[in-house]
C-alpha cells in the first residue's frame, strides 16, 4: 500500500493506491474531490474529517520538506497501518526517507537524527483508517 502527498502551491491532495483501488483527496482553490475508486466503481465521498486530515497531511509534508531542503512537492512511500498507529515512510530525495509516525493527534518525524513532534486537534490516524476501510468496501 502506498500513500502519495501532494503539497505543491496550487494543489493538495493525498492519494492511497492498494492493489486495483485507490483513494483520492484532491484540493483545488475551493473545490474539494475526494473518492475511493476501483474497477468499475467510484464512490464519492463527503467526510469533512478526512479533508481535514488531507489538507494537515500536505501542511505537515510540505514543512518536513522544507526543513529536509527537499525540492519534490510530490511525497511518495509505502503506508504501514499498526496497532494505533499509522507509518508513511516518503522519498525526500532520490535515496534518502523520513518517517511519519501518525498516532492519534500527533505526528512524530524522524530523518536521520532529525526528530520533530507535531500536534493537531484531528485524529489523522484515525481518519486514514477510516478512508482505508471504505478502500476496502469499493
Amino acid at each position: 500500500m502506498f500513500l502519495s502527498i501532494t503539497a505543491s502551491p496550487g494543489v493538495r491532495g493525498i492519494t492511497i493506491t492498494r492493489g486495483d483501488r485507490i483513494l483520492v483527496v484532491h484540493l483545488y482553490a475551493k473545490s474539494v474531490y475526494m473518492a475511493v475508486v476501483s474497477r468499475g466503481c467510484e464512490r464519492v465521498l463527503a467526510d469533512e474529517e478526512l479533508k481535514r486530515a488531507a489538507w494537515l497531511l500536505t501542511r505537515l509534508m510540505d514543512r518536513v520538506g522544507r526543513l529536509v531542503k527537499s525540492r519534490y512537492y510530490t511525497y511518495t512511500g509505502p503506508l504501514e497501518v499498526r496497532e494505533g498507529e499509522v507509518v508513511f515512510r516518503p522519498y525526500v530525495a532520490p535515496t534518502s526517507a523520513v518517517e511519519v509516525v501518525l498516532r492519534g493527534g500527533k505526528a512524530a518525524v524522524f530523518a536521520g537524527e532529525w526528530r520533530r513532534r507535531f500536534r493537531t486537534g484531528v485524529d489523522v490516524a484515525a481518519a486514514l483508517r477510516r478512508g482505508l476501510e471504505l478502500l476496502e468496501k469499493c
